[in-house]
């Protein structure tokens, strides 16, 4: 990037770098990019949604792309391709955003990087699918090589097919309609049931996830939380498990004073679902492997009625953010250890521990838009090796007649069921004595959403 580009860089500007960042998830290149060019408010939260969108649809839109160009194969300079996307994004999901601002701005774009010669053609491109593409259809859109979903009741149909055949390739079909890698498409369409079923999960991960609260229950209540929101001009609902809170505006929530004083903690009801079941009992000793940033340790030191002893593990710049929970919550049983100092605990002294561990993340694709870029059976090896051994360390830690709580966000049967019977079969003193895979759903409805997930519960 050149100094005139860091000179002019606006939301767009941003969302462009961030997008062609090598390292780091696009989130944090963002808002690390808003930082350091004075970029906030509106201007920031567009720069977030365009970035994040044109990451979570990018096979939909290299598909659009390709169906506008005269040369499909042609190979595009630069950020040209991702100049393109971020206008594509705009005009095909972005009511609030005028079809003529973006065009107009991604040719500006094009010019500002130096590839002047490049106008032309964004322009056109962009015009002609701002044309064929004015309107969406309402509905629940077709399984259909020409029909570009736009989300669970919205479409646009297209003058000519614009996707593999769904019939005969529908894992290509996935890939460019929803955006799903093809080896998680393949595995999907084997495990799930088929195309039909599949589109639906890869429809999940392509929505905006909401923003879910877990009210502290060793400061407050839902009633009276959701009370408090009102009064601080955030609008929110009950969620549908009881115990948490759709909030309408993530900003302003964690610029409220409920958030400061630790009224509650972000957290989806899949991760709250696995705490319930765990069920830690006031006065019992925990620990927490893989703990950061603390939101299940947190939970669980509300359930304890924060009494008893946590330890929470993890690499040793991943501590500070669960402290920093804890004392905003008000939390005091919580102890943090570098992981690499786990030797130092005694073996087999605690009443429960929970293993919540690294994984593909293919239950959470809607909160986690670049773990499908990241998928591969060679990535999944890896992970499947890990979750092995540190199942196996939380087993070695827990006492007689205590319990181990294994989680991931996967819905992958090599990082959930395959590992739960994995450490039985290497732990005969081990039995299951509670299971679940849960589906992602809501897309509709944010009070019913949940992410993907699985959790199994050993009784030693």
């Amino acid at each position: 990037m050149s100094g005139e580009e860091q000179e002019r860089m606006n939301a767009r500007d941003i969302a462009l770098w961030a997008l062609r960042e090598k390292h780091g998830n696009v989130a944090a290149n963002v808002d690390r990019l808003a930082t350091e060019h004075n970029v906030a408010g509106e201007d920031r939260s567009l720069a977030r949604e365009l970035a994040i969108g044109v990451m979570r649809h990018r096979g939909l839109l290299r598909a659009v792309l390709r169906s506008l160009l005269a040369r499909p194969g042609r190979r595009l300079p630069g950020p040209v391709g991702d100049i393109i996307s971020l206008g594509m994004y705009q005009i095909l999901f972005l009511d609030r955003v005028p079809d003529f601002a973006a065009v107009d701005e991604a040719v500006n774009q094009v010019i500002r990087t130096n590839h002047r010669r490049q106008s032309g053609l964004v322009n056109g491109v962009l015009r002609t699918a701002a044309r064929q593409y004015e309107k969406t259809t309402a509905g629940a859109p077709s399984l259909a090589a020409e029909v570009i979903p736009i989300g669970p009741n919205a479409y646009y149909v297209a003058e000519k097919p614009i996707f593999a055949d769904p019939g005969r390739n529908p894992a290509a079909y996935l890939a460019e309609a929803f955006s799903l890698p093809e080896p998680l498409g393949r595995r999907w369409i084997a495990r799930f049931g088929g195309l039909e079923h599949v589109a639906k999960l890869a429809m999940y991960a392509n929505s905006r996830p909401p923003m879910i609260v877990r009210v502290n229950t060793l400061k407050t209540e839902v009633d009276a939380m959701m009370a408090r929101l009102v009064q601080e001009g955030v609008e929110a609902r009950r969620h549908s498990n009881g115990v948490s809170v759709v909030v309408y505006d993530a900003a302003g929530l964690l610029a409220s004073k409920s958030f400061a004083e630790g009224l509650m903690q972000p957290q989806d009801a899949v991760a709250t679902a696995v705490c319930l079941a765990a069920a830690p009992k006031p006065g019992v000793r925990v620990l927490d492997l893989c703990a950061a940033p603390g939101t299940k340790t947190t939970h669980m030191a509300e359930l304890m009625n924060d009494t008893g002893e946590i330890v929470a593990a993890d690499l040793p710049h991943k501590l500070r953010p669960i402290e920093e929970n804890c004392e905003r919550m008000g939390i005091s049983i919580v102890r943090t250890i570098p992981a690499e100092k786990l030797g130092s605990l005694e073996s087999h002294g605690f009443d429960l521990v929970l293993a919540d561990v690294p994984c593909s993340n293919t239950g959470v694709l809607a909160r986690r838009v670049e773990a499908r870029c990241r998928f591969d059976q060679r990535c999944l090896t890896g992970l499947v090796k890990d979750q092995r051994f540190l199942a196996e360390a939380g087993a070695g830690f827990v006492k007689p007649g205590g319990r181990l709580v294994y989680s991931t966000c996967s819905l992958e049967a090599e990082e959930c069921s395959e590992i739960a019977e994995y450490l039985v079969r290497r732990n005969p003193h081990l039995e299951v004595v509670y299971e679940k895979l849960t589906m992602p759903r809501g897309a509709v409805d944010p009070t019913q959403w949940n992410d993907g997930g699985y959790v199994a519960i050993f009784q030693a």
